[in-house]
Formats: structure tokens, sequence, C-alpha cells
């Protein structure tokens, strides 16, 4: 019943059977009394440990250490197991959930939302390099730069947001990664166009130019139900573009600056 055929099973495994994974390393009173609550519990591990397998029943832990350091202290001869998927995706996946590593996010393409918690969670960490940083201020910088084709995070220097040479941007890597976007050949701009006279299919090319180009964010909004919402508006006494963010239409403010290189009133 091997033949690494147990991914997403619960197992009930030999201890012996199982190899220890990455060094761990805990307080020996910890170990000591949280064996004692499985004892207690008739030598159940209600919280399992995440293994792979590596041979015919024979598998090494990666994640839940904790729980397999406790279960070797108890002594137990068999241990509560989920079998994961041995890619590296899905090993790494199972880390974050047990936190025992911290999710990243690739600073290229992350939300402005994404980017404010993540600065907001270091700052708030004890002795936070980024303490004195202005969350809002620095999130709000590096998101409307052009940042899709970053390499390292030198750029974020030159946005004057804070976050200086060193130890602040040193800090950057604890949550964020850099995986570049392809720097696709710039699509014709297209003509500027009233956006109160536009035709339904002069609102989607410009919309579609903006998406197709990646600019801002627009290559992930529904740009068929945007085109629908701005073009059947009643736009008669806009007296600037700021009407559009109260659309519901999947444009925000930053998104805002970027129509107006394609709409003028």
């Amino acid at each position: 019943m091997s033949d690494f055929d147990n991914v997403g099973k619960l197992m009930h495994l030999m201890l012996s059977k199982i190899e220890p994974g990455e060094k761990f390393s805990e307080s020996e009173f910890i170990i000591k009394a949280a064996a004692e609550t499985i004892l207690h519990a008739d030598g159940r591990n209600w919280i399992p440990v995440i293994v792979k397998e590596i041979g015919d029943y024979q598998y090494k832990v990666v994640s839940n250490h904790f729980v397999y350091a406790v279960a070797q202290q108890a002594k137990l001869e068999r241990v509560w197991c989920i079998v994961i998927s041995p890619e590296s995706q899905s090993i790494e996946q199972a880390k974050i959930l047990a936190r025992e590593v911290l999710p990243k996010v690739n600073l290229n393409t992350a939300s402005q939302d994404t980017i404010l918690a993540a600065l907001k969670y270091l700052i708030s960490e004890p002795s936070s390099a980024l303490r004195g940083v202005d969350p809002i201020v620095a999130t709000k910088r590096i998101a409307e730069s052009n940042r899709k084709t970053w390499s390292n995070f030198d750029p974020i220097v030159t946005l004057k947001c804070g976050i200086t040479k060193g130890k602040k941007l040193n800090a950057l890597v604890k949550v964020f990664f850099l995986s570049p976007l392809e720097d696709f050949p710039q699509l014709p701009l297209p003509e500027i166009v009233s956006i109160k006279s536009a035709s339904r299919d002069e609102v989607f090319t410009r919309l579609s130019y903006l998406s197709k180009s990646q600019i801002d964010g627009f290559e992930a909004i529904d740009i068929e139900n945007s085109s629908d919402v701005i073009f059947s508006a009643s736009k008669g006494k806009w007296k600037s573009l700021n009407p559009i963010l109260k659309l519901e239409c999947g444009i925000d403010t930053i998104k805002i600056k970027a129509l107006k290189k394609v709409f003028s009133l």
C-alpha cells in the first residue's frame, strides 16, 4: 500500500519509519510538558505531523517538527501524520500554515493593501529596523512606482519614503521577494478621447490598452464590466474623472491617474 500513493491521507505511522526533518529547537520543559498531554490523551497527537513519502513505508518530517519532537519524547510507537506531496511548493505551504516560516509576497505584483499589511507587520516587530517609517506613505510611493521589472529593492531608496539603504532596506527581505515581470514592448498609446462622448468600444479599447500594458493594476480588473459601467454612467455633470471611483467597477485612486493617459473630459 505504498508506491507513493498515500498523498493526502491521515495515517497512523510507525515512529521508527519517520526520519527527522530540519533541525528543531525548543525548550526541554515545553517538549516534556507537551509529551505529558499526549500521554494523558491515550497517546494520540491531535495535531498531525506533516511528512513526505521517501520510499516504501519510509517517511520524512517536512512540517510540524514540534509535534514530531514531542512524539519522540513521549516514546510513542505510532504517530498520526498527514502525507504531503513532495513538491517544494506544497512543503512551503505546509511550513507557512504551521507558522514555521513567514509567507512572502512578490513586490513586483503585490497589491497596495498587501504591501501596507506587510509593512505594518514589519514595523510592529520588536526592535524593528523600520521603526519610524510611515507605512501609509511608504506603501503609496511603492505601489505607485513602476516596480514590475525591479530585480532588487534598491529603487525604493530613491522614493524618499523613509526606507533607506542598509538595515531598513534589508528588513524587506523578510516578507517580500522579487520575481520581475517580462518587460514587454510598449503598446502604442491610443488617442485621448472625451470620456463624456466616448463610445462603448472606445472606452473598452482604452481600458484594454491599460490592462495589456499592465499599468497600475488594470490587468486585474474586469475590462468588459468596467467598460459597460463607465459607458452607461451619466457623465454630463462630471468635472473630473473622480466620479468613476463611485461606480464600483474596480477602479481606485491610482487607476484614475492612469485613465488620464487615455481620457479627457
